[in-house]
């Protein structure tokens, strides 16, 4: 089936969404509460506000049904709840563009062009991880991963390459993937490449290292072996022992 847009004759305003949201949630959220957000979205993005009373008379909702629509909301990173400078709290839409990419408040040029270079090299970074793991990405895991980067000033190229290694595992956790970036930070890497070199080095000295020779065939190596070996060694003391005393 086919679809296309009508021409319009009469703009009386669009709400626009972000793509990120459209390709994530939507299959992941019940009808209450894709309601509840795309009202209250609408609202802040036209008006700067949403009246949740009147929100419920439209939908008629009761305080309960949308509380857990909004719950719903926050629990997946969607909305997030913040405090005004007067003390009030209030709930903010978060971006995902802005999630992906994070914050930045320069504004040299030099700092405007490394900002954007590290906003397309995270972009790969979430689609490559996305693709390893199998999934989309939550806000919440969005943010750790935001924060590990921030934390320790891991390239997202290494944050790539922890989920590759954790994948190899079978434990794709994003909470078990960071930690392999703290151990790394402890041992002063930061990027892709002082991994390499530093797994190259640990080639190098592990080739250098004694080497391991085999055990001998004659050696126990099984249980079973082991208990044949001592059976065999107490019937050649035994034998030993009778053969003295013919003597």
């Amino acid at each position: 089936m086919d679809f296309k847009m009508q021409e319009l004759k009469l703009d009386m305003g669009t709400t626009p969404f972000e793509n990120m949201f459209l390709n994530t949630y939507v299959q992941m959220a019940d009808g209450d509460a894709l309601k509840v957000y795309l009202l209250i979205y609408k609202n802040v993005y036209n008006y700067g506000r949403a009246d949740s009373e009147k929100i419920k008379r439209q939908l008629s909702f009761s305080d309960e049904r949308f509380e857990q629509a909004v719950n719903f909301w926050v629990n997946m990173g969607i909305f997030r709840e913040k405090r005004a400078d007067n003390g009030t709290s209030f709930i903010e839409i978060v971006s995902l563009r802005q999630m992906y990419f994070g914050d930045s408040d320069e504004t040299s040029i030099e700092s405007s062009e490394n900002s954007y270079d590290l906003a397309q090299r995270k972009s790969i970074m979430f689609d490559n991880i996305e693709a390893i793991i199998q999934r989309s990405l939550t806000p919440a895991d969005i943010t750790r991963i935001q924060e590990t980067i921030l934390e320790y000033k891991a390239d997202p190229e290494l944050v790539t390459e922890a989920f590759r290694q954790a994948k190899s595992t079978g434990n794709v956790d994003v909470k078990y993937v960071m930690g392999f970036i703290k151990t790394w930070r402890d041992q002063n890497i930061s990027s892709l490449n002082e991994l390499r070199m530093k797994e190259e080095r640990d080639k190098l000295t592990r080739s250098r290292s004694p080497r391991t020779y085999k055990r001998s065939s004659k050696d126990p190596t099984s249980k079973d072996e082991v208990a044949d070996f001592i059976k065999r060694k107490r019937e050649e003391r035994l034998k030993e022992i009778l053969d003295e005393r013919d003597r």
